[in-house]
């Protein structure tokens, strides 16, 4: 492992065209039509302005049909949520900005800033995307993102960010935290690699540290373990330190212990955008996208910093589990970080293994399948059958989503077809 931590600087006005925008919230204007009540929402955060579909968007306007990446945590000590997600008109569009909502009970919300980014397709910026949410123990709010630094570039190539001291009202002026896509990387600003980030980032390390799952984009898709070293104390941006652990650690299709697996004929291997919890013995277990038609799973028993051969996923009957290359979020049903060995994910459960050519397949409607702790299993978490969470049927239909345990009350916040954001109480069967 090495740290890395240079300090950069760059200036608010490179990040936001128009300096800080406002957007509305659900109101009068918003986009609304049935299909937001496909998915059966207990809560409604964002209802776009633009109309869906490409012709019919107005590119002098805010570009907000694509909401994606929507991670939501609670502020225990100012008694509020906060909200961030990647908004654009559409992904990939060139107009990706980050933005931040809070409220005081998670039913209604303030209407959200643009953190950075590019606001709209006619005055195009440098797009930010895939923000990383921490609150540190003393109360200060850190969000860092992917961010573009080069015209023309459509993925993020440094990490970008900023703090707020009073809960989001303002925020300090953004700086560069460079670190490096993996070990044997040069410590610049820019990463060697194209990378993403879709998990907010959680205290599941020794000492509460955080850690998120980064996936790295080159040859091959691989994942690898970013350690968030001192949050808690509270360093401003360009002193914040990240250790990345050792290229032979990455995981990656080459390590699957199930040899014979399904290779796309596009010769896009991938294992990625992997999401944790933490096992009631201490270790981590890791649930990733794959380019296999199945998702993997891999477990940690030194606080990440190795990683057992990921596996394809299994239901109780030894059956595994189909996914094509969409996300498959794992939670802890009693708090993110709390290990206690009771857990739901959400999978697809299809793929045509006929369409050899690519892995990117229809997504179809999302499922969700508890699980509970196996101290003797060589999976260590036992899943049951599936059960429907969101019948939507779009082959765009990908769960990035976040999940907030607050006074008992269990939510699911998640962007509904990469268009509205919404919650959902979660109830153990």
């Amino acid at each position: 492992m090495r740290v890395i931590a240079v300090k950069s600087v760059i200036s608010r006005a490179a990040l936001i065209p128009a300096a800080i925008a406002v957007l509305s919230a659900v109101s009068s204007e918003a986009a609304v039509d049935d299909t937001i009540n496909v998915s059966s929402p207990d809560r409604i955060v964002y209802v776009p302005v633009q109309p869906k579909g490409k012709k019919n968007m107005d590119p002098r306007k805010l570009g907000d049909s694509y909401n994606d990446h929507f991670q939501v945590l609670y502020d225990h000590g100012r008694r509020q949520y906060y909200a961030f997600w990647t908004q654009a008109s559409w992904e990939g569009a060139g107009d990706h900005h980050i933005c931040f909502a809070k409220s005081k009970d998670g039913k209604s919300w303030s209407k959200p800033d643009i953190l950075a980014g590019s606001r709209c397709r006619s005055i195009r910026g440098f797009d930010a995307s895939w923000q990383q949410p921490m609150l540190s123990k003393s109360g200060r709010l850190y969000c860092l993102w992917n961010q573009v630094i080069r015209p023309g570039k459509s993925k993020g190539e440094a990490l970008c960010g900023f703090y707020s001291d009073d809960g989001g009202d303002t925020w300090s002026e953004p700086r560069f935290v460079p670190v490096a896509g993996t070990v044997h990387d040069k410590s610049c600003v820019r990463f060697r690699l194209p990378w993403i980030n879709w998990q907010r980032p959680l205290r599941l390390l020794e000492d509460g540290k955080f850690a998120v799952a980064a996936s790295m984009y080159g040859k091959g898709r691989v994942v690898c373990l970013w350690r968030f070293e001192n949050i808690d104390d509270n360093p401003e941006i360009a002193d914040v330190k990240i250790t990345v652990n050792s290229r032979s650690n990455d995981l990656c299709v080459a390590r699957m212990a199930e040899k014979d697996v399904f290779h796309p004929g596009d010769g896009r291997d991938a294992l990625e955008e992997g999401s944790m919890v933490k096992l009631p013995d201490g270790r981590l277990f890791m649930l990733m996208r794959t380019s296999t038609g199945h998702p993997a799973w891999s477990v940690s028993s030194d606080v990440g910093r190795t990683w057992s051969d990921p596996k394809h996923l299994r239901d109780s009957t030894g059956r595994a589990y189909l996914q094509p290359r969409s996300p498959c979020p794992i939670y802890d049903y009693n708090g993110c970080e709390s290990g206690s060995g009771v857990y739901f994910a959400m999978i697809h459960d299809t793929f045509d293994f006929e369409k050899k050519n690519t892995a990117y397949q229809n997504r179809g409607p999302v499922y969700i399948i508890w699980g509970e702790y196996d101290p003797n299993g060589e999976q260590p978490i036992k899943f049951t059958e599936k059960r429907m969470l969101n019948p939507r049927t779009i082959s765009w239909n990908s769960y990035y989503t976040s999940y907030t345990v607050v006074n008992g009350e269990r939510i699911l916040w998640y962007p509904d077809g990469k268009h509205y954001l919404l919650g959902k109480i979660i109830t153990r069967p």
